[in-house]
């Protein structure tokens, strides 16, 4: 994989904002279908490394050494999954260092995602990541010109999906409902920005006008073979198990196993069925989101206040908004010297 600084600097790097349950994970890989776009998984790198290299244009053997060490200590998910193995990531960096900037850095990171795909046409990096949201002014500030996909799902049906799942900390339906309103409330940062609302409802039962549009926002043309994910994931996860944890390979394909059916259209609505007092809690929480999204009230909205109400809002903001932005201000040093204290732990 080799490139030269104008075709780095050629390549855009966009972004889907979502939260968990929104079918991010289909766009994706259905994004990586795409002979010009490249979706990596969910690695908050860019911002991390930020403030210790964003300025550094001058790069030794000994600099891209530490860089390697430090990005894949800081891996959030399974890297021996998604991503190349350290050797060959460090060996290409090497390669370009004489080229090397900050965004030319960030851009071969992700370039190394998906070990799979080729490369050589690569024209789009479109990040997805949940915790961008609590992060807009720093995404902005270091990637101007990106453009933001915001992949909403009818909240009532996305807590319904979470509770399904067991994901987050806390399952009560009011605190997931604030982790939705705090999540999209923070759209109006994007007020300058070019922006795409992409309904999951829209995604599942019109796939391939969906991806059109989303094609078109980025500039590319749509191609068919987006739509063909049959087996995709599975082929992935096949080419890299002999790397993997063998408990952890079953439990990915059950997490994932909408992948590799045809999106389902019985999964909107499902809220229909929800406790009525809980349903109208939580169209008091996110009704104002809900209607600038065109989703439709189950009856006429009230915002009462309780002290549920402002408990859950209080567990909400310090799970995500306050841990994330408390987290990134976390110098570097400090954030490696953790994440080997664990691996620690880990090995032991």
């Amino acid at each position: 994989m080799n490139f030269t600084k104008e075709k780095l600097d050629a390549i855009q790097v966009h972004f889907i904002l979502c939260t968990e349950r929104t079918g991010s994970s289909l766009l994706s890989l259905m994004l990586n279908l795409h002979t010009k776009i490249i979706c990596p998984s969910e690695e908050q790198f860019a911002l991390y490394f930020s403030n210790k290299y964003r300025q550094k244009v001058n790069w030794t053997d000994n600099d891209i050494e530490k860089y390697v060490e430090e990005f894949c200590l800081l891996f959030e998910k399974n890297s021996d999954l998604y991503f190349s193995d350290k050797q060959t990531f460090l060996r290409n960096l090497n390669q370009h260092r004489e080229i090397l900037n900050y965004s030319r850095l960030i851009k071969l990171s992700y370039l190394h995602f998906i070990e799979m795909k080729d490369k050589s046409e690569i024209e789009v990096i479109v990040d997805k990541q949940i915790k961008y949201f609590f992060h807009l002014p720093e995404l902005i500030k270091l990637f101007p010109t990106a453009k933001f996909i915001v992949l909403t799902r009818d909240v009532r049906d996305n807590i319904i999906s979470k509770k399904n799942r067991a994901l987050n900390w806390n399952q009560h339906p009011f605190f997931l409902a604030y982790l939705w309103s705090q999540s999209y409330s923070n759209i109006h940062l994007l007020k300058d920005k070019s922006v795409l609302l992409v309904k999951f409802e829209d995604f599942i039962a019109h796939s391939e006008t969906t991806l059109t549009k989303i094609c078109h926002f980025l500039n590319q043309e749509f191609q068919t073979s987006m739509l063909q994910t049959e087996g995709v994931f599975n082929r992935l996860i096949d080419s890299k198990k002999e790397r993997l944890n063998k408990q952890y390979v079953e439990k990915l394909k059950d997490f994932h196993s909408g992948l590799n059916s045809v999106p389902n259209t019985k999964k909107i609505g499902v809220y229909k069925d929800m406790d009525a007092n809980e349903l109208r809690v939580i169209e008091s929480i996110c009704g104002k989101l809900l209607e600038n999204f065109d989703y439709t009230l189950t009856e006429e909205q009230v915002n009462n206040f309780s002290i549920k109400k402002l408990y859950y809002s209080f567990l909400a903001k310090c799970y995500r908004a306050y841990l994330l932005k408390y987290y990134l201000k976390i110098p570097l040093s400090i954030k490696v010297f953790i994440k080997k204290l664990r691996s620690k732990k880990i090995e032991v």
